[in-house]
């Protein structure tokens, strides 16, 4: 057998057609990492209200009046009056619109239900609030946030959570608007906790509360006050989403398959028609090896080629990205969290994983092209006909799930897709990675005993 499948491979590198498809493998590698550091670098534009900008904007709604326009209305002309430009990502801007919204909105919306007194109160309140955020004084703008909460009503566990944020960038002396990651994540933990102190209350009062929103609540606030903790400015999640450059792009990498795919399907397609075409296939039987052997070596030899291919694209495709994109981050962490609880995993074996599931694609249709091949003894058929699979397979199924045709989870393109599935992202309802993988495997010893029987049967 070893014989037999060393001698498969001197057959494949031995075509020149073979090293021109290798070689166009790594050029579609080096494209892709070339796009994906071209998307990394645009920047956003910040937009910046100076006085021309906001009249502009007075007099747009001063002339086109939308439902509730008075409150903005006047947010705009305040911006005006107070003469400063506003940076329409600052923390200055935020606090205005959150002034505005809990001090103003009664005056404009409310004012005649009001007594002269209550609108006194409103205004001074808004002017207080808004004294520091003129001088542009963070520190003193956030002390005062933390007294405005701790004289609310709310308990003392949402009023812990809601003052997390300003303790914190107090606490590590940052100043907001600095580019700071931790400034985000920080929000994030008040913003998280806030809402599961929240939930709790409401579950304590004996109100329905869903499990799975406390539980994502939970996990959520988990993996902030981790990074955090560990001073982790970059990491993956569960399902490979980072911010990244270099580990975007390793992930993204695995779109070269579906041309890696194309390359296995030419060969398989070629590995059994192409000896009835040439006539080697007499040649090949002369000797006294079995038909057996000879139909499981050319196949196995597809399965090396198949799974060499896709450790050499995951190989290439991150010393590629390595050169090409900046801060590689290698010891980046994957962070999963389950009940609350998180764990750090490697991402190096997570996209191996994702790039294994993407090979399971590229290995049923090789197999299937394997099959008519030895079935028709026609290259161009197999080709063709794996080619047309690989291609459109996904939109038959799109077009069958969209119709409501469940009959189609059945269909062998329904369940390629064994990363999406698990994440619970299948074409069909309740799909799941048992069945997908059953589905699977039914289809290709489907395949390979058709192709079995049609090689060890066939007249020559």
């Amino acid at each position: 057998m070893f014989r037999l499948i060393k001698n498969e491979l001197v057959k494949v590198f031995s075509k020149i057609s073979t090293y021109l498809m290798l070689g166009i493998i790594l050029i579609f590698v080096v494209g892709m990492s070339l796009l994906m550091k071209k998307s990394y670098q645009y920047s956003g534009h910040q937009y910046i209200y100076d006085r021309e900008n906001i009249q502009y904007e007075i007099e747009y709604l001063e002339s086109s009046k939308p439902q509730g326009y008075e409150l903005e209305l006047n947010r705009f002309k305040y911006m005006k009056d107070s003469g400063k430009e506003w940076r329409t990502d600052s923390w200055q801007l935020d606090a205005l619109e959150e002034a505005f919204l809990t001090w103003q909105s009664p005056l404009v919306y409310d004012g005649d239900k009001l007594s002269e007194e209550q609108k006194k109160q409103y205004q001074s309140n808004f002017d207080k609030e808004m004294a520091p955020v003129l001088q542009d004084d963070w520190n003193a703008y956030a002390t005062q946030q933390l007294k405005k909460i701790e004289e609310g009503a709310d308990s003392d566990g949402v009023k812990a959570a809601k003052g997390y944020y300003y303790n914190y960038m107090i606490e590590q002396k940052i100043q907001p608007d600095s580019d700071d990651w931790r400034e985000a994540v920080a929000r994030r933990v008040a913003a998280n906790g806030t809402e599961l102190e929240e939930l709790k209350e409401k579950e304590a009062k004996g109100d329905y509360v869903s499990e799975d929103n406390k539980e994502q609540l939970q996990n959520a606030l988990a993996l902030s006050e981790y990074r955090l903790e560990h001073n982790l400015s970059t990491y993956m999640d569960e399902n490979g989403n980072t911010d990244n450059e270099f580990w975007n792009s390793f992930k993204e990498g695995r779109v070269v398959l579906t041309f890696v795919s194309v390359v296995l399907i030419v060969l398989a397609g070629g590995c059994v028609a192409n000896e009835f075409s040439t006539g080697t296939i007499k040649f090949l039987l002369v000797n006294p090896v079995k038909r057996g052997k000879i139909i499981i070596s050319k196949y196995l030899t597809l399965i090396l080629l198949s799974i060499a291919l896709i450790f050499f694209l995951y190989g290439f495709t991150a010393l590629v990205d390595l050169i090409v994109q900046k801060t590689p981050d290698l010891g980046m962490p994957l962070l999963k969290a389950a009940g609350g609880v998180v764990s750090v995993e490697s991402p190096w074996i997570y996209l191996l994983g994702q790039y294994l599931l993407g090979g399971v694609n590229l290995l049923a249709m090789t197999t299937m092209a394997f099959m008519i091949s030895s079935l028709l003894r026609n290259s161009a058929v197999a080709i063709g006909i794996g080619v047309a699979a690989l291609m459109g397979g996904n939109v038959l199924v799109m077009i069958l799930a969209q119709f409501g045709q469940d009959w189609g989870r059945y269909v062998l393109f329904a369940n390629l897709d064994l990363g999406g599935i698990s994440q619970g992202y299948g074409m069909f309802p309740n799909q799941t990675s048992a069945f997908a993988i059953g589905t699977i495997l039914v289809y290709m010893v489907i395949f390979l005993v058709t192709a079995y029987d049609a090689f060890t049967r066939s007249e020559v």
